[in-house]
């Protein structure tokens, strides 16, 4: 029994610094997404037709590059070409993104990984809580 005490104590030292570490980037998150909002609302309060100007080019790039791909003959912007580069620079500093999205680092797959987190996730659940009033857990 004691055995089995210390392997159940240090696992749950484990799930409290891996919940830990979630919570943070969790946090990071949400701070990012609050960013952009804050910045797409100052875009479009203060230059209503800039950020509408972006939006419309964006989208026009999108699409482009999406008729690319449906039909290969189509152009497709150049290697050299900077312009995507600029223009989602001009989209960022507008809040005209979703922080989400963005990769700023790729490690190697970790094997089984999806499986703990799925592992964590059930093991959490009891512990979260609906209020209505915030409309969020």
């Amino acid at each position: 029994n004691k055995v089995y005490s210390a392997a159940i104590a240090k696992t749950q030292k484990i799930w409290t610094a891996y919940l830990d570490s979630i919570m943070k980037v969790g946090q990071m998150q949400i701070l990012r997404r609050q960013i952009t909002n804050e910045l797409n609302y100052s875009c479009r309060f203060d230059s209503k037709h800039l950020a509408a100007a972006l939006e419309n080019l964006n989208k026009a790039i999108l699409a482009d590059i999406e008729a690319h791909y449906q039909n290969p003959t189509l152009p497709y912007p150049k290697e050299d070409n900077t312009l995507l580069y600029e223009i989602t620079a001009y989209l960022e500093a507008a809040g005209i993104h979703n922080p989400l999205n963005k990769i700023y680092i790729t490690t190697k797959r970790l094997p089984y990984f999806p499986t703990v987190n799925f592992l964590f996730l059930i093991s959490q659940f009891p512990k979260l809580q609906y209020n209505r009033n915030l409309g969020n857990v």
